[in-house]
């Protein structure tokens, strides 16, 4: 009988085969899962690895006499030892994976259940699936907002910090707009339903999210390319470690160092290196206000050195306000409101408060696009517009130029004029100064008049200003740019500023919340802060470093693990790695990596 058949080895062969192939079970059905596929990954080098160490001490045990005196070893311990502390491994790398997942769990939670809608009048309440386009929903103090919709009635204050950051609820009244999951922290509201299920703003992030998680950059898919190779070409190591030792004369030695060269040569540092930096890196963007959409732009940022702004709502707050006002007759100045009140243009929105209400009907109103707009008032003819339409006219316009202007005459006579802005965002310029600090050319790409456009430019210290130009024109501009050479990146709307940015090699896209589902940019700024569009290119400066850094790890480990566990320390100082030390190394090395890249959830990114 087999001097290994002992108690004690028999109970270690049944706790070692329980760990085999009951906790092994996923590794065999993946490497045979691949090799049907042909495709060699980690977990075919772990099968092999630890099934040659279990089913050799299985022949040990039972007919020791065919092995030599010095290779009569059993290995139990250290495959079942590899397979645990292996899965030991993989269950904190999924545990910290989970947590650059967090925001977007944080998402997932603010997602309504049930709403309250009004049907004839009466108040129903019915699974947030069942809300369509059109409904009237009802949102009480202290509850979220099912669905994306407009204020027709009531008025609340929104606790909305989730989208804009702020951390002060805003009042939403009748005609405001809203997005499903924020909440109504005081006030009663009736919201109609614009959007809802998988058109919500909610739902659309949270699916930008994770198809931006699941794409990689280009080096992350040079490290794909190389575990491609890799698995195939650490069979072929092995074997010949194997040959070597063996034909030195030390079958035993053969035998460890073969599989200990197949363990902690496992590519599961390099193939995790790239997919949870971006993971982490979109999950730190989405807390920032920062939606990463394409991750291939977080390699090209570093190399910009143009940068081109749009004006409107980027550079500007995006909304006119009177900065200047010119009252010559006041009670004239009223037949002018029923005119202006008839009125959408924002031009006309933002003079309205200033002029007396009259309440009698316009009349023959007529709207010059880009010029103005004209009617009868109380008999009196109303003309209202810029100097350019009141000239046509024949009216004599004595005022400044340089300003977009609202001149209004009542019977041929000018009684006011007002002088709107659109006024700089307070950063602007700290955010142009800080990109020309590094190097970057600014640009504005304006189509306002040259006057507006150049003042901004002096304002704001941009080192270029083009003015009067159509979207075809931003696009032909970036596009000369990229044939001399330069690398550029356009911030802008993303609306009518899409063939630009589409052209352009990164496209940072400023948008409002509820303009999400648009298509546009590699990158999307979701607060009203342009400070997040040097943010934006830190972090993705950071990312690519963190990817690098990890690449480098998971090399550096793979070349000088795989020679120490072919036993290369052996000959000169009797070291030599066993496979249940392989396999730690293994995991540490995956585990490693994985908390170098969970440092973007929590280091300072700067400006």
């Amino acid at each position: 009988m087999s001097p290994f058949f002992t108690l004690k080895n028999i109970i270690i062969f049944i706790l070692a085969s329980f760990v085999q192939f009951y906790c092994g079970l996923d590794f065999y059905r993946s490497a045979f899962g691949g090799i049907k596929n042909r495709i060699a990954d980690m977990n075919l080098l772990i099968v092999i690895g630890t099934s040659a160490a279990y089913f050799y001490s299985i022949l040990v045990m039972i007919f020791p006499e065919i092995f030599p005196p010095q290779m009569r070893h059993l290995y139990f311990e250290g495959s079942a030892s590899i397979i645990t502390f292996v899965l030991m491994g993989r269950y904190l790398e999924t545990r910290s994976r989970n947590k650059a997942t967090d925001f977007m769990k944080k998402l997932l939670s603010l997602r309504s259940k049930e709403a309250v809608i009004l049907v004839d009048g009466k108040e129903l309440k019915v699974p947030v699936e069942n809300v369509v386009v059109g409904d009237k929903v009802v949102v009480r103090a202290g509850e979220k907002i099912p669905v994306d919709g407009v204020v027709i009635e009531g008025s609340g204050y929104i606790d909305q910090s989730f989208v804009t950051g702020e951390s002060v609820p805003v009042l939403k009244k009748t005609g405001d707009y809203v997005i499903g999951g924020t909440v109504n922290k005081d006030g009663f509201i009736i919201v109609k339903a614009t959007k809802t299920g998988r058109d919500t703003f909610l739902s659309q992030m949270v699916k930008l999210l994770s198809e931006a998680q699941e794409k990689k950059p280009p080096v992350g898919k040079l490290a794909d390319r190389i575990v491609a190779v890799f698995v195939p070409a650490i069979l072929i190591i092995s074997i010949l470690v194997f040959d070597l030792w063996y034909i030195l004369g030390r079958p035993e030695i053969a035998f460890l160092a073969g599989v200990s060269v197949l363990i902690i040569a496992c590519p599961c540092a390099l193939g995790i290196a790239t997919p949870i930096a971006v993971v982490s890196a979109v999950g730190r963007g989405a807390r920032e206000g920062i939606l990463i959409k394409n991750p291939d732009s977080l390699e090209k940022i570093k190399s910009i050195d143009t940068a081109f702004f749009d004006k409107t709502g980027t550079i500007t707050e995006g909304r006119l306000s009177v900065v200047e006002k010119v009252v010559k007759d006041e009670e004239l100045l009223q037949y002018a409101y029923p005119l202006i009140n008839s009125s959408k243009h924002p031009v006309l929105e933002a003079v309205r408060s200033y002029i007396p209400e009259k309440k009698i009907k316009a009349e023959n109103i007529k709207t010059v696009a880009g010029k103005g707009i004209k009617g009868k008032v109380g008999g009196k003819e109303i003309i209202i517009g810029n100097r350019e339409f009141l000239e046509e006219h024949g009216i004599k316009v004595e005022i400044p130029e340089g300003k977009t202007e609202v001149i209004i005459s009542v019977e041929k006579k000018i009684v006011a004029y007002f002088f709107l802005e659109d006024r700089l965002k307070k950063e602007a310029s700290y955010v142009i100064q800080r990109l020309k600090n590094r190097g970057v050319e600014t640009v504005l790409l304006t189509g306002d008049r040259k006057t507006v456009g150049e003042d901004i430019c002096r304002k704001t210290g941009f080192d270029r200003c083009y003015t009067q130009l159509l979207p075809e024109d931003k696009y032909r501009i970036v596009s000369e740019y990229q044939k001399k050479g330069r690398k550029t990146v356009f911030i802008g709307d993303g609306i009518n500023d899409a063939p630009a940015m589409a052209v352009s090699d990164i496209g940072i896209a400023v948008m409002k919340a509820t303009d999400l589902a648009k298509e546009a940019g590699d990158l999307i700024i979701l607060k009203d802060d342009l400070r997040l569009v040097l943010k934006a290119i830190s972090l993705s400066q950071e990312t690519v470093r963190t990817i690098k850094q990890n690449l480098f790890w998971a090399y550096a480990y793979n070349t000088l693990g795989i020679p120490v566990a072919a036993g290369i320390l052996y000959p000169f100082f009797g070291i030599l790695l066993k496979p249940v030390f392989a396999g730690i190394a293994m995991s540490f090395s995956s585990v490693t990596v994985v908390l170098n890249a969970l440092r973007l959830q929590f280091k300072k990114i700067g400006e």
